[in-house]
């Protein structure tokens, strides 16, 4: 399977690749590099994705910079000439590196298009939580049975794509990332603990991306159990409970202000997808998304 792949192997920098982990199926080949491959033009067959789990260089694809952030997605189509560019952030970084072949993702698309000619709506949006989450499940097979079991790997293959494609295609509202004009966004900006504080800047500007307590440790460098104790005692809240009343109140403001659909609010508040997003909602306000937006629609 990795021979399919092989060109790609060649054209990532040596020392990188060297400390790069790579699960490969014939169809997709995902990486995990330690770090960004910078000054260097880097061009390829077939499509490539890259998931940003952290800050990352400026990285120029064709002739366009991209100023890409934790929780971006980025395609590359084949051929593309992708430069990262130097001194723009830290080299070192966590992100995943999708490599799909030229073909299968052709036939995927063709069925997402309707058998018209194939197009991305945006080649730089956010990742979901559900995209993750088969990203897991593909490694897991592979990890635990190899290329034992085809038609499995065949259909995670599958929906992984599907799922770039989706993400891919949502709208996604740049304005206000860092901005609240909400009773939630001004709670506990000046906490007297200046961890909590930078804790809950980090969750009011990376909400819509699948942050773990596990990245805002590593941002304030507590333990995840001294952070939860502290944070709840700071603001009287839960962190998971904090972030989860940040997502309900931006929901709130895009169904009353736009015309979103529910599933397209649910990915841009950073909800798994539109039924725990329904679910979510209705717990905190007794009212479906769609009851709030007949209630308060402007």
């Amino acid at each position: 399977m990795k021979m399919d792949f092989e060109y790609l192997t060649r054209a990532i920098p040596p020392e990188l690749y060297a400390k790069t982990k790579a699960t490969f199926s014939t169809h997709i080949a995902i990486f995990e590099p330690e770090e960004f491959a910078v000054g260097e033009v880097i061009c390829v067959d077939d499509y490539h994705f890259v998931l940003f789990l952290s800050s990352a260089p400026v990285t120029k694809v064709g002739n366009v910079e991209y100023k890409v952030r934790k929780g971006d997605l980025l395609v590359i189509r084949p051929w593309e000439e992708v430069f990262g560019i130097p001194g723009s952030s830290r080299n070192r970084g966590k992100y995943l590196h999708i490599a799909v072949k030229k073909e299968f993702f052709t036939e995927i698309a063709s069925e997402v298009s309707r058998g018209e000619p194939f197009a991305f709506r945006h080649v730089h949006g956010h990742f979901s939580n559900q995209l993750l989450d088969l990203i897991g499940l593909f490694q897991q097979e592979i990890m635990n049975y190899g290329d034992a079991y085809p038609k499995m790997l065949h259909s995670l293959s599958t929906q992984i794509v599907f799922q770039l494609i989706r993400d891919l295609d949502a709208e996604h509202d740049n304005s206000g990332d860092s901005k609240w004009d909400n009773a939630c966004d001004n709670d506990f900006d000046n906490a007297d603990n200046p961890y909590i504080s930078n804790a809950i800047r980090f969750m009011k500007e990376h909400y819509r991306s699948n942050i773990s307590i596990n990245d805002i440790c590593n941002l304030i460098y507590l333990s995840p159990g001294h952070f939860k104790r502290v944070f709840k005692e700071q603001t009287g809240r839960t962190p998971h409970q904090f972030l989860l009343d940040i997502r309900i109140s931006k929901s709130k403001e895009l169904l009353a202000k736009s015309d979103y659909s529910i599933e397209d609010v649910a990915r841009k508040c950073g909800f798994v997808n539109a039924g725990h997003f329904a679910v979510a909602f209705k717990r905190s306000t007794r009212l479906s998304p769609s009851e709030y937006r007949k209630k308060h629609a402007r």
